[in-house]
């Protein structure tokens, strides 16, 4: 999911110029030979003396190595990564806990868990764009700060649509680091470096699910309210929200005191600038100056986007720029490829976040069934959706509470995508990247066959586990197969759009549960069992 960036050699700008000008006269021929050496000899130094030595900015990081700068970026983009799963996915409690003071339905629940996608899905490519114009550090501050303000106003909303529109501009905001964290993390590290500082950040992915139910079983076991009006009451689930956005905000305020990413400011232009923070990064791994290790400059990058980034002067012209760069996608020899990765990636996030963001939903069903015999996952939820209606119909209680269990369960899930990370590197080396999404969504697919009789109470959770977490962590070999599928100066593009369509896979997933899950449950699993066994086959097409 991460841009590739290419290295370039050391280049030494030197050019002699012992025999420039020297005319072969007599006078020449008859100087002795110590003569002729030492005018060579003298020429190269006094170039050397009057013309820095330029430094490719890939290869400064491989002399300053790797140290605390690294491990920073590392813990922030983690933190960041986690702060977009916690607002996203962290709504698939909110949904339960706040069902009573919303009054929801199942589709008013679809709608309250994808507004966040919404937004990041219509902002992703904007903010990505501007990341590149303007820079990743301003976007990422501005977009952190941004959204964890929209996140507290949300929290005080007294109303269903008010706070569905206020998890949608969160959404908007929390676009940025989704969007631009990865360039922002690899522009920091050697090229060898990449690939294993991408996968240590994607486990912070696994942390913030683990780290949302965790939260949510302690805060939500207080049993207290707050009633600061006639309509309104301050209960737990909306302080559960804050304790969400912590990760976020230590985040930003790392960054306040990171540098601009040097390789960045090198391609817009602003090498005195890229110098300095280039010199920063060096300074607080080793503890000297860049001039201390030999780099006096750093050698300037120029690429074609830079023109747009110049010369854009209205947002017609901006847009028009960006169609510019994306339209090779979409034409030969790209599109196949590039079409297909994009409906596979739509498949992975529909299976692992649509239906991700009902698991804790319907596992809660799952724990309060009382049910004598063993029963299928389907069969439970129809009776749970029986003996709610029967109650409702009764005694018009709502009831909002969620059980140990149903906590339990969602904690181990993002437990497997921390070890599922952690393993994935191994495997790959294995077997190879293609072989293992394969592998991995042809298990999924088996999972996935197995709920619709899978009786046994452990048995299903695990099967339901491995079901959603397999699909989720292809994501990543998938986002990284695109990045060689085309060009590098379409690489960026073509993994954003990607995860841009993929996002609305989770949306059009979550809707489609709220819609089908309590009317036909059993094609509802059908559905997104049978789109994962696509997914696996469109990968077998694609050269990854």
């Amino acid at each position: 999911m991460a841009p590739h960036n290419n290295f370039s050699d050391i280049k030494l700008a030197i050019e002699p110029n012992s025999h420039k000008n020297v005319a072969p006269s007599v006078e020449n021929i008859e100087n002795s030979s110590s003569a002729r050496n030492a005018k060579e000899i003298s020429a190269p130094s006094t170039s050397q003396d009057t013309q820095p030595l330029q430094h490719d900015y890939d290869t400064v990081l491989d002399i300053i190595g790797y140290g605390r700068t690294q491990w920073l970026m590392l813990i922030t983009s983690g933190l960041l990564l986690m702060m977009v799963i916690n607002e996203t996915m962290g709504m698939s409690i909110v949904t339960i806990a706040s069902q009573c003071d919303f009054a929801t339905t199942s589709g008013d629940k679809a709608i309250m868990s994808a507004a966040s996608f919404a937004g990041i899905v219509l902002f992703s490519y904007v903010w990505g764009y501007l990341s590149d114009a303007t820079g990743r550090r301003r976007i990422l501050l501005f977009a952190t700060f941004g959204g964890s303000l929209c996140a507290l106003i949300s929290m005080f909303m007294p109303s269903f649509w008010y706070f569905v529109f206020m998890r949608f501009v969160v959404g908007c905001f929390i676009a940025g680091p989704s969007s631009t964290i990865y360039a922002f993390l690899g522009e920091f590290h050697a090229r060898r470096h990449n690939a294993l500082a991408m996968n240590y950040a994607s486990l912070f992915v696994g942390l913030g699910m683990t780290y949302v139910p965790a939260i949510a079983w302690l805060v939500l076991s207080m049993d207290w309210s707050l009633q600061l009006s006639d309509s309104f009451a301050f209960r737990p689930w909306r302080l559960m929200m804050i304790v969400n956005l912590l990760p976020g905000l230590i985040a930003a305020c790392i960054l306040l005191m990171l540098p601009e990413s040097p390789k960045l400011l090198l391609s817009l232009h602003k090498d005195e600038e890229a110098l300095a923070a280039a010199n920063w990064i060096c300074k607080c791994n080793t503890g000297k100056d860049l001039k201390q290790l030999g780099v006096k400059k750093l050698k300037p990058e120029r690429t074609m986007v830079d023109k747009v980034h110049i010369t854009s002067k209205s947002c017609f012209q901006t847009v028009k720029h960006i169609w510019q760069e994306t339209r090779p996608l979409v034409h030969r020899p790209y599109v196949l490829n590039f079409l297909l990765s994009c409906v596979t990636m739509c498949g992975l996030f529909f299976s692992s976040n649509g239906m991700g963001l009902w698991f804790p939903e319907i596992q809660n069903r799952l724990s309060m069934t009382t049910a004598e015999n063993p029963e299928t996952i389907c069969q439970i939820i129809i009776n749970t959706l029986n003996d709610r209606n029967d109650l409702t119909n009764t005694s018009k209680v709502c009831v909002d509470e969620i059980s140990d269990k149903s906590y339990i369960d969602s904690i181990s899930m993002g437990l497997c995508y921390v070890v599922g990370y952690l393993l994935i590197g191994g495997i790959i080396k294995l077997f190879g990247r293609k072989a293992t999404v394969i592998g991995s969504l042809l298990l999924s697919t088996v999972c996935g066959v197995t709920l619709f009789w899978l009786r046994n109470p452990t048995a299903i959770v695990v099967s339901f586990i491995v079901f959603l977490t397999l699909p989720g962590l292809c994501i990543s070999l998938l986002g990284s197969g695109v990045v060689e599928l085309v060009p590098t100066h379409l690489c960026g593009k073509a993994v954003c759009i990607c995860l841009l369509l993929g996002r609305s896979g989770s949306i059009f997933g979550s809707h489609l549960i709220g819609v089908l899950l309590e009317s036909n449950c059993y094609l509802t699993f059908g559905i997104f069992t049978g789109y994962v066994l696509v997914c696996m086959l469109l990968t077998m097409t694609l050269p990854i």
